[in-house]
């Protein structure tokens, strides 16, 4: 039997579009693509959602569960593998794994574990791991919190063609809330030339206080990313805490080097000073003479940046380079969960 056989469902409770979302899709994407079948399922139904358009305009298949009872069904019904993404879908997913003798596979994106109840329900996360047949993360940092061993594969995407003409702009682009560090990106584009444009992609919690109090910001907040790429020529990574954010691969598949705080596995994508700047993170100064430095750099040396930038997530972080490892380890968790014959070969990719 093959994997080709099986039923991959990518289980999230949703109701933003963020870095976990766009993972989902690239990796439900290339799955369908290269002949296996894989399926979103939305823990709950949160109404209109930026990846449940994503997903029907492709064509790719989701559902939205009404009850728990539904997953259970789902998981007996044929066999299946489930991967589990954020603390909710991770929780309840391992439960229903055990009572199914479903294989689950658990990936860990996340650096920030939040404040308050939030906190709380990372710490019941990262504890019930144990229940996982395979547990990912995407950088060492998570991967240290974890009571298991995991295996960390990088976050990926499918590379975009690279653009020789790009935007003057220096961008921030997530959620405002405070663990992505927005603040600290106002902050810090305060202080550059006027004639250098700021442009902040996203909505949030703190969208009012930051235009209110940072007027030299361009908000344009919740949009189709795809439609404004080009206007940036930086993108500028100030958060408190990550993992590996994929916006940073994004920008750097269509050559856009990122500037950004040393945090998470984000060291081991960028190549300081070639594909882009890494500084201490919490260094406002430095992010600050970083970018400065970028907008003064002649157009050859801008070019060359963007080059490297875009040869690196080809080599490394490509969705056809990353995706193989991944269906490697849902057999490895099928087999462990005693479907020894469950096989992947790599070489009919």
């Amino acid at each position: 039997m093959s994997i080709h056989d099986w039923l991959i469902y990518q289980l999230v409770d949703s109701r933003h579009q963020g870095g976990i979302e766009s993972h989902i899709l690239n990796l439900t994407r290339w799955l369908n693509q290269n002949g296996y079948r894989s399926e979103v399922i939305f823990m709950r139904d949160f109404g209109a959602h930026p990846l449940k358009e994503k997903l029907t305009k492709e064509g790719l298949p989701f559902r939205c569960l009404s009850s728990y009872q539904e997953l259970y069904k789902l998981l007996t019904h044929s066999p299946s593998i489930l991967n589990t993404h954020g603390y909710k879908a991770g929780i309840i997913g391992r439960i229903f794994g055990k009572l199914t003798s479903t294989p689950v596979i658990s990936t860990f994106h996340s650096g920030d574990l939040g404040k308050g109840k939030l906190r709380f329900y990372s710490w019941l996360d990262y504890s019930t791991s144990i229940l996982a047949d395979r547990v990912l993360s995407v950088s060492d940092e998570i991967s240290s919190r974890l009571p298991i061993t995991s295996q960390q594969i990088a976050n990926f995407v499918a590379p975009a063609k690279l653009q020789t003409e790009r935007g003057k702009a220096v961008a921030f682009v997530g959620r405002l809330s405070d663990e992505k560090g927005p603040e600290a990106f106002a902050r810090i584009t305060e202080k550059l030339p006027k004639e250098l444009p700021c442009h902040v992609y996203g909505d949030g919690p703190l969208r009012a206080d930051l235009e209110r109090e940072y007027p030299h910001l361009n908000f344009l907040g919740q949009v189709e990313m795809d439609q404004h790429w080009n206007d940036i020529g930086l993108l500028c990574i100030s958060s408190k805490s990550e993992g590996l954010p994929l916006v940073a691969l994004e920008a750097m598949s269509r050559g856009i080097p990122v500037a950004s705080y040393r945090l998470g596995a984000i060291p081991d994508l960028i190549e300081d000073h070639k594909s882009g700047w890494l500084v201490q993170a919490g260094d406002e100064n430095a992010l600050g003479k970083v970018i400065a430095n970028w907008w003064t750099q002649s157009g050859t040396e801008k070019a060359a940046m963007s080059i490297a930038a875009h040869h690196r997530i080809c080599k490394y972080y490509s969705d056809s380079t990353v995706i193989p490892s991944i269906l490697e380890i849902y057999a490895q968790a099928a087999h462990h969960k005693g479907f020894l014959n469950l096989k992947f070969d790599r070489r009919s990719l």
